[in-house]
């Protein structure tokens, strides 16, 4: 007991030939029946379901069988629009808080017919029938925990996760013929709990912003981004894609706290988009914000003079603002906009509410530079997102992107008010062109983030427990 208390408390153009020839092999061994369980469907609950719509439309391409078991409650937002071809059941839960009992969703697995199970998630009634539905009828079962076994997130709420594990959670993590992970990150997370199941990394499979499916990633393509980034102002493309309008134009998005500040038409904008929760790092990216309008001393990094107005950066003096985009969970919101009143930045600071997947891509067109400041994150599906709209990132330590300086393409810092700083004064002090040229090394490596390529690799984990192909090079039985 004491040992597990101690864990809660304490460039890819060039793949898609290679992708061909598996996708061919794919296709000619046995059709996959595949029940995915996850116990919520709604956009408000971040990444993993949003994942699980991007491998369903992947999957269904390369001819496997996808059906969706799901929890829903009021609390989870908009549900999730999933491709047409696959079969979606969603279960209301029982009123059981986050447990989220759904006992209609256990007798629907017990009597489906598929050939193996993935579920998504840990700690809730759907994952303890995922496992037990398995376990009795012999299924392999593929279980992929999201970043929960992250040592931060064991550490929220432990105590409520002890009797859990004790009763179900524990079991079906070992009893689990593959445990599915995000990212190296993860992967070691896991190993470093004590879980020995082989380990297949596969990254969340990120949909193209619209337009790029049809016109494809030429280079002139990709270059034509950063310049609309910098001609037009109010008005900026998507990679690829055709000019919408920016948000600051739209009139949808609201000014906080003090509503009487008047919007700045063509600033330009740092742009967080993720759930309001604390995890997320929100509270010191406001306090880094807040001294970023103070002058500041010479850069430790560069050791450049900055602007004694360091909003206002560059010959064009265009005032930089800080959008925040995500669904408030819990209240949070109101915990922000406190602190933001007491430091006295609101007039630089935007919320933007939840967006919906056009209003994402609107977003992230409009944006200027991308920061996702967590404690932790397994992946980090927005990080890749704003790398596929040609957007530097800023993100810390807690998330799986330390290359990102190396790969010249943003910054990778520890979760600190000092070093989020920093990395804002550099990024926004930057000259322009340079800028845009991290914009399009970060799409130039987004590319290996395209949904066929994590499809083919789930297909073949699939295929290789059901005994009808080798291990796959994704899988570590290290």
């Amino acid at each position: 007991m004491s040992a597990l208390l101690s864990h809660f408390c304490t460039s890819s153009e060039t793949v898609s030939c290679a992708h061909r020839l598996v996708e061919h092999k794919i296709r000619s061994l046995s059709i996959v029946l595949v029940a995915h369980v996850i116990p919520y469907l709604g956009r408000a609950q971040g990444g993993p379901v949003l994942g699980l719509a991007s491998y369903g439309a992947a999957l269904a391409n390369l001819g496997c069988g996808v059906e969706i078991l799901g929890g829903t409650c009021p609390a989870d937002g908009e549900r999730i629009k999933f491709d047409r071809r696959l079969k979606v059941t969603a279960f209301e839960a029982e009123n059981w808080g986050p447990f989220r009992r759904c006992s209609a969703l256990h007798s629907s697995l017990a009597q489906a017919k598929f050939d193996i199970i993935h579920s998504h998630g840990l700690w809730t009634d759907v994952h303890r029938s995922a496992a037990a539905q398995a376990r009795a009828r012999g299924l392999p079962h593929l279980l992929a925990p999201c970043g929960m076994l992250m040592p931060g997130a064991l550490r929220r709420r432990w105590w409520k996760k002890v009797p859990f594990w004790l009763w179900f959670q524990g079991n079906a993590l070992r009893q689990a013929q593959c445990i599915h992970a995000k990212s190296q990150k993860e992967y070691e997370d896991i190993r470093r709990f004590g879980l020995r199941n082989p380990v297949a990394i596969i990254p969340n499979p990120i949909a193209l912003p619209p337009g790029q499916e049809e016109r494809g990633e030429g280079r002139s393509e990709r270059e034509g981004n950063g310049r609309q980034r910098s001609e037009v102002r109010g008005q900026r493309s998507v990679a690829g894609g055709p000019v919408v309008r920016g948000p600051l134009s739209s009139g949808r998005w609201s000014r906080s706290p003090s509503p009487r500040s008047p919007v700045v038409p063509f600033s330009r904008t740092v742009l967080f988009l993720g759930r309001l929760h604390p995890v997320k790092g929100l509270a010191r990216l406001i306090q880094a914000w807040a001294k970023m309008q103070k002058p500041a001393a010479r850069s430790r990094s560069t050791g450049s003079q900055w602007s004694s107005s360091p909003l206002s950066c560059g010959p064009s003096s265009l005032q930089w603002q800080l959008v925040l985009a995500g669904p408030d969970e819990g209240g949070y919101r109101k915990e922000l906009e406190r602190l933001i009143g007491e430091l006295g930045c609101g007039a630089s600071v935007v919320f933007a509410g939840e967006l919906d997947d056009a209003q994402k891509w609107e977003a992230m067109a409009a944006a200027d530079l991308f920061v996702m400041p967590s404690d932790f994150e397994n992946f980090g599906n927005a990080i890749v997102e704003a790398m596929m709209s040609g957007l530097p990132v800023i993100t810390t330590t807690g998330t799986p992107w330390k290359d990102l300086p190396a790969l010249g393409v943003g910054w990778c810092v520890e979760p600190t008010v000092g070093a989020l700083e920093l990395a804002l004064r550099e990024a926004l002090q930057m000259p322009e062109e340079a800028r845009r040229e991290m914009g399009r090394k970060a799409l130039d490596y987004s590319a290996q983030f395209r949904p066929e390529k994590a499809a083919s690799d789930l297909i073949q984990v699939y295929q290789w427990l059901l005994h009808q192909a080798p291990c796959p090079a994704c899988v570590r039985l290290d």
